[in-house]
């Protein structure tokens, strides 16, 4: 197995390792930290985030199989430069990620719902992005589709990222209402992925 192939199997373990132990650290504490789709919430919405979650636990296996048999599918042409390109994304989702659930400590989440006890977090990587964690799913499912790119995932790839957008904007509205202007500030000045605004 070349090494880069190698590289790319220990960033996925890491990302998804990374977002595996929280949930469990956080039920030690008595949190429920995974609420895609649970609590009171509206039909549409509890219907949006079950199909989020399971584009996301699907798009995690479509990942893993095509890192680790690339040529089980047909797929596109690779470069060397997609392949180095796309590990350079998918360290930096790592890295994103990581740094997202580590500053929010015990405010993870994932999912949003009234009932849930948070404080909105906005130091840190959330000075930068607004949204870092989705960022790293982002840039490791885009790294993953550069270096593997076969067509069921791309089209994975493609999907989650556009529901995770989607997300954001049910995230926003909800942090509008639950924290006011202390989030219509904090939005006025860091940007949605990546970014501080001039003032």
């Amino acid at each position: 197995m070349p090494v880069v192939q190698i590289l790319f199997l220990i960033l996925w373990a890491v990302f998804y390792g990374a977002y595996i132990l929280k949930n469990l650290m956080l039920r030690r504490q008595g949190i429920e930290a995974d609420i895609l789709g649970k609590g009171e919430k509206p039909k549409e919405r509890a219907a949006f985030e079950t199909a989020l979650k399971i584009v996301t636990y699907t798009g995690a296996g479509v990942q893993l199989f095509s890192i680790a048999f690339p040529k089980a599918l047909w797929s596109f042409p690779v470069f060397p430069l997609m392949k180095n390109c796309g590990l350079i994304l998918v360290l930096l989702g790592n890295v994103y990620f990581i740094a997202a659930v580590v500053v929010m400590g015990r405010n993870w989440r994932a999912g949003f719902s009234t009932q849930q006890d948070t404080k909105l977090v906005t130091g840190g990587i959330y000075s930068f992005s607004r949204n870092p964690a989705f960022l790293g799913f982002d840039l490791l499912y885009i790294g993953c589709g550069l270096a593997f790119p076969n067509l069921l995932h791309i089209a994975f790839g493609a999907l989650a990222v556009t529901l995770f957008h989607f997300q954001i904007l049910g995230e926003e509205k909800f942090l509008s209402d639950a924290f006011g202007e202390e989030y219509l500030n904090y939005k006025a000045k860091t940007q949605r992925y990546f970014g501080q605004r001039k003032n």
